[in-house]
């Protein structure tokens, strides 16, 4: 991979392209299009990109099929230039995301080093264990495979996360079913709210239900929403690995404020 060159506005540029392909489910894929038409600059069209449609330098797409990392098709007409994501590209789109570090620091870099990765995985060895390994996956080539392992994962970590928090604070009356993390947290939640000011409960108090949505969205995700007999997108794979994470250093934060 090292032997790719690129400069920063191509690996941006593909980064784009892909995660455009990953938003579409599996059976409804479509090629890309360069439209060079004109009356407008060039552009790429698919459906998964914001708009549908993103202003393009058409050198930089060229770089990319010169790398291997994109192909376009033979059946090009004046104008429009079909072309798709070759494995290569995949490939090295995971390259750059591991590339940039961790997996806690490639997520803390997206949402501007809100997190404080050293102090949560010391404090919660297990529950980041299991985020980690989904969020691997989560960049992975092959992720839209992964899917559902991914929520499962999110789950196991959410359930290692209430079950460190039960250890740690011991509030009394708890449910010992370890899947019931709603009831579990709460339990803490209630018996830490003493040391915490008045403006802080309510914080905290809004935290449950998000904690609630975050475990409906990770059921979903491990059983494939075959309730809405939908398919999963990567697009579902981030948003159950950002929240699960995003909510789980919520409450540790809170809880840990005297």
């Amino acid at each position: 991979m090292e032997n790719i060159l690129l400069t920063s506005t191509q690996e941006e540029l593909l980064s784009s392209l892909v995660e455009a392909e990953r938003q579409q489910p599996p059976d409804h894929r479509e090629r890309f299009t360069l439209v060079e038409v004109m009356i407008s600059s060039p552009s790429v069209q698919h459906p998964g990109l914001p708009q549908k449609s993103i202003t393009v330098f058409t050198p930089d797409l060229e770089t990319l099929a010169e790398e291997g990392l994109i192909r376009f098709s033979s059946t090009r007409q004046r104008g429009f230039a079909p072309f798709t994501i070759t494995p290569l590209g995949f490939k090295y789109y995971e390259y750059l995301k591991t590339r940039s570090g961790e997996p806690i620091q490639r997520l803390v870099s997206e949402i501007k080093k809100y997190l404080d990765a050293e102090t949560f995985q010391a404090r919660y060895p297990a529950a980041y264990q299991k985020w980690s390994e989904s969020e691997n996956l989560l960049w992975g080539a092959d992720s839209e495979q992964q899917l559902t392992v991914i929520g499962h994962l999110c789950r196991e970590a959410m359930q290692e996360f209430a079950y460190t928090l039960i250890c740690h604070y011991s509030p009394p009356n708890v449910d010992t079913n370890k899947a019931r993390t709603v009831s579990r947290i709460r339990s803490v939640m209630e018996l830490r709210k003493q040391d915490l000011g008045e403006r802080k409960h309510a914080f905290l108090d809004a935290l449950l239900p998000y904690w609630g949505t975050v475990s409906d969205l990770v059921q979903r995700q491990e059983h494939g929403a075959q309730k809405e007999g939908k398919h999963l997108t990567w697009e579902d794979g981030r948003r159950v690995v950002f929240h699960t994470m995003v909510v789980m250093f919520e409450i540790d934060n809170m809880l840990n404020q005297s």
